[in-house]
């Protein structure tokens, strides 16, 4: 029997290290998670403001070659 009861204390002593090193690689991982959550919202907002400056350069092409469409326009329309 004492045998038994060493393995069955062996045993339990191993789950108690098992669950102690899951314990420390759980709180590692949210430690990492909130870290890559709050990388993941700097992006975004990176992302945001980059689509925005895109958009805002697009509708200023988008005038300027309206302008210079409008001119060749009247160009075109003093040569006739």
């Amino acid at each position: 029997m004492p045998g038994k009861l060493e393995s069955l204390v062996e045993k339990a002593e191993k789950v108690l290290d098992l669950l102690e090193r899951i314990r420390h690689e759980n709180k590692s991982l949210k430690k990492e998670n909130v870290a890559l959550k709050a990388e993941l919202a700097g992006i975004s907002k990176e992302y945001r403001q980059l689509k925005l400056d895109h958009f805002d350069r697009s509708d200023e092409f988008k005038s300027r070659l309206l302008a210079v469409m409008s001119k060749l326009d009247e160009l075109e329309e003093l040569h006739r």
